[in-house]
């Protein structure tokens, strides 16, 4: 009887301590879950580490999918790397950070009107920046600097945006705009001319368009489905906030690149 009442203490005190463990790892927090700037199905495995601050995806569409102000490895990567980016004393330079590619990997962008854009993106494992090679001559036609840019999925999985170019040198009354489909993979930014509008301003003030390219003119309905309704849909956009040389040239560390970085939006 002894040697039953002995094994039954036994049982119940190994019971008590096996579930004191199990109480004590759910009080436990959870390990972090890193998120990064683009969504999980097109982030590199390659992209360096966001974080552990970052915060996840918010519920609404009309927020920032991911707030880039978190991914400090990333901005340390591109402020040591200032030298190679950043034109000393060009005030007319606008600058942003953008991941138009959507690979989870930043580019900073050194951009003045339509005759430059400069382009670097954080590299693979994150200590540095490579230059990213573009299909437009140095100089040469190039895409505008945008607040925003639609991003369209191509059927190769690559992300289309459309971007502008604006000259207004010809004619006081005129501004002509070229649009470009631009696809950037692979560390190369790839530009392909598709419409072309002039824009005419008469004596009252009033604008009026016409659109074409290089061959032939093209109705309104043309050019939008040429620039818009004839492309695949938008799957995000990214707002861009750029800033010319003097601020930049006053940023002293890596958490002052905050003011230039984009937002992701569905």
């Amino acid at each position: 009887m002894n040697k039953l009442i002995r094994t039954m203490t036994a049982v119940l005190l190994c019971s008590g301590m096996l579930m004191a463990s199990a109480c004590g790892k759910k009080e436990q927090p959870a390990p972090a879950v890193q998120s990064t700037a683009a969504p999980s199905a097109a982030a590199s495995s390659e992209a360096p580490a966001a974080s552990e601050s970052e915060a996840g995806a918010p519920s609404s569409s009309e927020e920032p999918l991911a707030p880039v102000l978190a991914s400090s490895g990333q901005l340390d990567a591109i402020f040591k790397a200032k030298a190679t980016w950043f034109v000393e004393g060009d005030s007319e330079m606008r600058y942003a950070i953008t991941d138009l590619d959507v690979n989870g990997r930043y580019e900073i962008t050194a951009a003045k009107k339509n005759k430059v854009f400069n382009m670097y993106e954080v590299n693979a494992d994150g200590s540095g920046v490579d230059k990213v090679a573009t299909t437009f001559e140095q100089g040469g036609p190039g895409p505008y600097m945008e607040d925003e840019y639609d991003l369209r999925i191509n059927s190769n999985g690559e992300y289309l945006y459309v971007a502008r170019e604006y000259d207004d040198t010809s004619v006081s009354d005129e501004v002509t705009i070229y649009y470009y489909i631009l696809s950037l993979s692979n560390g190369k930014l790839r530009a392909n001319q598709i419409a072309t509008e002039i824009r005419t301003t008469d004596a009252s003030g009033k604008t009026s368009s016409r659109y074409g390219d290089d061959e032939f003119e093209m109705s309104e309905n043309e050019f939008r489905e040429k620039t818009d309704t004839g492309l695949p849909k938008i799957e995000y956009k990214q707002k861009v906030s750029w800033g010319d040389g003097n601020a930049v040239a006053g940023m002293n560390d890596a958490k002052a690149l905050e003011a230039i970085c984009f937002r992701l939006v569905k």
